[in-house]
């Protein structure tokens, strides 16, 4: 991944593709793995940068990394969802990136879980160990779950807090040691992930969750290779700083629907790349 501002452009549907094939420049393409074979096949022929990730939302009625446990407690069968075997875990992976493989991505992202850093690390572990079991055609890409971190933190006053080390007790203190652990995987590139809040006032329900200096300040003690929901024209000039990669939240599609005063008179998609034209061109690394 070369270290140069690339906007990504997440696409699961046909319609989403044909507008970016009008599009001139240098941009990246996102997809989950679950949509269908003929549109994953046409993203690779488009022959730009080519990313697929694990999708966003899991089911709510039984998440992919759960399973049905029973056990007879207090005379009578309890049936409860807890964390699937290490085993069962595997499989789904090996079944992920196996799947990835058919259609020749530059990249992939490893299996993670929203707010949840701690089991996305064991995740990751599991999927590094997987993907290096056998020849892969792609790059895999650490997903580090940042948000729930940042945004629930409890902060408690502590007395003397002055003697102690800076971000003691603090966000930082906890997701720099994370973040360092997935480099002593082996992930070579990292993501931030779960930057993305629920806002019921915005048009998709999410919103980014920091200001753009909060992100530039973030990114320049993380140092990530790519930012997850962080492509917006109020963070480019952010994102080109730390030359970073990043894809948006589906907004540069339905601005123009939600706010036709902002952004019915404006190509965002074709601002974006114009917006990173005066830097090289990225390159792929070779395979």
């Amino acid at each position: 991944m070369n270290k140069q501002f690339l906007p990504v452009f997440s696409v699961d549907w046909t319609g989403l593709l044909k507008k970016l094939e009008k599009i001139e420049g240098d941009y990246g393409v996102l997809t989950p793995f679950h949509v269908y074979d003929a549109l994953l096949y046409r993203i690779r022929d488009l022959g730009k940068p080519f990313l697929i990730d694990s999708g966003v939302f899991e089911s709510k009625d039984k998440p992919w990394y759960y399973q049905i446990h029973c056990e007879f407690r207090n005379n009578r069968w309890i049936r409860e969802f807890r964390l699937a075997s290490e085993e069962d875990l595997r499989q789904k992976i090996r079944s992920y990136l196996d799947r990835c493989n058919l259609f020749s991505p530059d990249f992939v992202f490893a299996l993670d879980v929203i707010r949840e850093p701690m089991l996305s690390l064991y995740l990751a572990r599991l999927s590094w160990e997987e993907y290096q079991s056998k020849t892969r055609s792609y790059k895999l890409i650490g997903v580090v779950q940042v948000g729930h971190s940042i945004y629930e933190w409890d902060s408690q006053p502590i007395p003397l807090q002055t003697s102690f080390l800076p971000y003691y007790n603090s966000p930082k203190s906890f997701l720099a040691p994370l973040i360092s652990e997935y480099r002593n995987i082996g992930y070579k590139y990292i993501a931030l992930g779960g930057l993305l809040k629920a806002e019921f006032t915005a048009p998709i329900g999410l919103k980014f969750g920091l200001s753009p200096q909060e992100l530039d300040h973030l990114l320049t003690w993380s140092r990530p290779d790519f930012v997850l929901g962080g492509l917006a024209l109020t963070r480019l000039e952010v994102l080109k700083k730390h030359k970073l990669w990043a894809d948006s939240t589906n907004w540069l599609w339905w601005d123009a629907r939600y706010d036709y005063q902002r952004f019915g008179h404006r190509n965002a998609l074709q601002e974006v790349v114009n917006f990173q034209t005066s830097i090289e061109s990225p390159k792929l690394l070779n395979k």
